[in-house]
């Protein structure tokens, strides 16, 4: 049905109490199903990983793994696989949508206690079991002993010493984040308590090592000498080291060169990417929209944000609407400029779905390809077929003939997106909004979207109208849901 028949809103319904965190419902749900695990650093960073702005690390029994994982399922989490799939063995990525804030929830969950960068020789440390039996319930997760905690904290921030801080003469920036983990857990140990919990689960690291790697942490230790404890420390641990393949640093420095050109090279969604077109008349917020859900998912997650209502222009296009206005100044014949202008929408059409071919290839990888003014069959009338929109429909000879099939060809391909969301606004309020086009050619746009029939396009129609914030946080939630 069109639009216009579509039911009014109902009346806003009575508050109710606001909705339970996310991470608090993880945490009492994990604690229900009496699932083994711990949050083997930092727990003390509530604010932190609560508001989404960092991860939470959760080592997990095998045992309890298949809890652990139906407990995420029943939350919303998804597995998302790294770039180029580069990650440790016994190490997983999952991400849930916190109604509360619009904020995505980063869960890295292990089963094997694994430090150190996939991209680089890597350490599993073989005190998961010591971990898990220590850990107690704190304020949303449970813990583990803060000696084992701290054994942990020291090995690993020694293992990210790198060639690179010797030339700097101030210590890297992550060792102030370090120091002040290291002060807050230090003031909860005995010095005897770390000692029995080193002889009895890393006797590879003498106490004598363990206290120079910890001495190395301070921001008075030479770089020189940082890099010689690494050193001392890999070679203790090189019965628990696992060496990258040999083309991991070239498979590095390619994702930092594709970084460098813009290139987005956030994980991917394991059940694969989705195409989501937001459509709706001149007004409606598209634009913003696609650029909140841009905002919101490309720092976790690969993000694409595609206008293929004006994709990137090829020669080909440039060189006919260069053209175009040529011959127009020059006050050619009506004719020859109307072939023109099918040629015209020809390459534009060619732009279309070679942008459209980049979203779709980009979703198969298991990216979220945003696409704004996604031409589908019933939005043709605003960005399609040169018929569709009345252009040049007078002329009438076998070379239109042609240019119209060959455009039509390009918009036959493209298929339809896994998800449609229509920005619905009435005419008026998009007059309002779009003050920079002339107000009857936004009036007219606007009425074509309303009087559309979209119940074949599988379209889940958001009222446009409402308050920015409301309209992003139904988007989120109804991406995250179908995604």
């Amino acid at each position: 049905m069109s639009l216009s028949l579509l039911p009014k809103a109902a009346p806003p319904r009575p508050a109710s109490a606001p909705p339970v965190p996310l991470v608090a419902r993880l945490g009492a749900s994990l604690a229900s199903r009496s699932v083994r695990y711990c949050q083997w650093k930092g727990h003390g960073k509530r604010e932190r990983w609560e508001s989404g702005r960092g991860d939470i690390d959760l080592l997990v029994d095998p045992a309890s793994w298949p809890d652990f994982i139906d407990t995420l399922a029943g939350l919303g989490f998804k597995l998302a696989l790294p770039p180029l799939g580069r990650e440790a063995a016994g190490v997983m990525h999952f991400y849930g949508l916190d109604d509360r804030t619009g904020q995505l929830i980063h869960v890295h969950a292990y089963q094997r206690l694994v430090v150190g960068s996939p991209w680089r020789t890597h350490y599993r440390l073989p005190v998961e079991r010591a971990l898990l039996d220590s850990a107690q319930q704190q304020t949303v997760f449970k813990a583990p002993s803060p000696e084992l905690e701290v054994i942990v904290l020291v090995l690993r921030q020694v293992l990210r010493h790198s060639l690179r801080d010797i030339p700097r003469r101030a210590p890297p920036a992550w060792l102030d984040g370090a120091l002040s983990e290291l002060d807050r857990l230090e003031d909860q140990i005995s010095r005897s308590g770390v000692i029995a919990a080193l002889q009895a689960h890393l006797p590879e690291v003498s106490l004598d090592l363990f206290d120079r790697c910890r001495d190395s942490l301070l921001p008075s230790c030479p770089s020189w000498r940082r890099m010689v404890m690494r050193a001392r420390l890999s070679r203790a641990l090189t019965a628990h080291a696992s060496r990258p393949p040999v083309f991991a640093p070239f498979e590095r420095l390619w994702e930092r060169l594709r970084a460098l050109r813009g290139q987005t090279s956030g994980q991917r969604l394991a059940s694969g990417g989705s195409v989501i077109a937001l459509l709706g008349g001149d007004g409606s917020g598209k634009s913003t929209c696609a650029d909140a859900l841009e905002a919101w998912l490309a720092p976790a997650l690969a993000t694409l944000h595609a206008h293929l209502g004006r994709p990137p222009r090829r020669l080909a296009t440039l060189l006919a609407g260069g053209l175009l206005k040529v011959v127009r100044a020059m006050g050619a014949k009506r004719e020859f400029v109307l072939h023109l202008e099918l040629l015209r929408h020809g390459c534009t059409a060619r732009d279309r779905y070679l942008l459209y071919r980049r979203a779709r290839r980009f979703a198969a990888r298991g990216g979220i390809a945003i696409c704004e003014r996604y031409p589908t069959p019933e939005g043709w009338a605003l960005a399609g077929p040169s018929e569709a929109q009345g252009v040049a429909l007078e002329i009438d000879s076998p070379l239109a003939t042609r240019l119209r099939r060959w455009e039509r060809q390009y918009y036959n391909r493209i298929t339809a997106p896994d998800l449609v969301f229509l920005l619905h606004v009435d005419p008026d309020t998009a007059v309002a909004r779009k003050t920079d086009e002339p107000a009857a050619y936004v009036r007219e746009r606007a009425k074509r979207t309303v009087e559309t029939d979209w119940s074949d396009s599988g379209a889940r129609i958001i009222d446009a109208t409402q308050p920015l914030p409301h309209v992003v946080a139904t988007l989120k939630s109804e991406l995250w849901r179908t995604v």
